[in-house]
């Protein structure tokens, strides 16, 4: 009797799960670790030193028998990122609901002015930056300011190459710093390849409200890839930021390729001695594949930062040897 009713049981166990476990799963991870030199005007920063990125993605997904189209995804920081930030556990956890009629987001999920973002730098795995920590002038000419703080977002379905979005985040009953976001994409056939063009725009409230906007074009065309993108970052009288960005990436074939960017972004309402504040980058990478999931990545920045002739200007060099294993 004892051993039917566990049978029983085990079966019962069985179908319940069986009626529950109609979700696709999926678990992909990245692992970097990265060795770094810089050579600089500020002995703070000139030295040699080791990093690691590493991330895991659990994503899950479900169609009902309406049509609707049900997923989940979780993303987690193990560690600090290459550029020293914090130790941010849980990076994004958002839900998502599709159908004909978009896709809506709801969560932890990058801000709308990311999804329809563009900057020179897409074309480069690992880009360095050579400013300072507490400065507030952008690196690229890509979209500032996106977080993945809790927010509704919401992308129309693709209407011949067109897509958009609109996002919100709310930062809480009595906080005075929501943002708003939106973006647009184009994509069409051009020559022997393809152009896509991208613009977002957000507003952050605060005791001054944040304004941006980004755009840009990408073309490719076999083994070729073009960006131009430029970005405006205003808040209030403080800041009044410009600035334009240039990429190109070439697939060498055999598993290498190689890429370069330049930036320019100078901030007019934050000047010393006359002079504005201004940041400068050139980016060469090659990146070489080295087995089916293991990449070698070679990352050369040259850059320089003006603060007005103050003791904060800098300008150095970033070497950085980085190996990427994707699971």
């Amino acid at each position: 009797m004892r051993k039917l009713l566990l049978t029983s049981s085990a079966l019962v166990a069985v179908a319940s799960i069986s009626s529950y476990a109609v979700a696709d799963v999926s678990v992909t991870a990245e692992f970097e670790w990265a060795y770094v030199q810089q050579a600089a005007d500020q002995t703070t920063k000139d030295g040699d030193s080791f990093a690691t990125d590493n991330e895991v993605v659990i994503s899950f997904s479900n169609k009902t028998d309406s049509g609707l189209t049900i997923g989940g995804k979780v993303e987690l920081d193990v560690d600090t990122t290459n550029t020293g930030g914090g130790n941010t556990v849980n990076d994004e956890s958002v839900l998502t609901i599709s159908g004909g009629f978009g896709t809506f987001r709801l969560g932890q999920e990058d801000s709308m002015h990311e999804t329809f973002g563009i900057t020179e730098v897409d074309l480069i795995d690992e880009e360095g930056d050579g400013r300072f920590t507490n400065n507030t002038i952008a690196s690229n000419a890509g979209e500032q300011g996106s977080t993945d703080g809790n927010k509704l977002g919401y992308v129309t379905p693709a209407m011949g190459g067109f897509k958009a979005g609109i996002s919100v985040e709310d930062s809480g009953a009595n906080a005075t710093t929501d943002m708003t976001a939106m973006g647009a994409s184009y994509t069409m056939p051009l020559a022997a390849g393809s152009l896509t063009v991208k613009y977002n725009q957000s507003t952050k409230d605060g005791a001054t409200d944040t304004d941006t906007t980004n755009m840009g074009a990408q073309f490719s065309m076999g083994a070729m890839s073009l960006i131009v993108s430029s970005m405006t970052n205003e808040t209030g009288t403080t800041e009044d930021q410009e600035g334009t960005g240039f990429g190109i990436k070439y697939d060498m074939g055999g598993g290498l390729t190689i890429a370069a960017s330049a930036t320019e972004v100078e901030d007019t309402a934050d000047t010393s001695a006359g002079e504005n504040e201004k940041y400068t980058s050139n980016i060469g990478e090659v990146v070489y594949t080295v087995a089916p999931g293991l990449k070698a990545k070679v990352t050369y920045t040259d850059y320089e930062y003006k603060d007005g002739g103050s003791a904060s200007d800098d300008s150095g060099q970033i070497t950085q040897l980085t190996l990427t294993a994707a699971f």
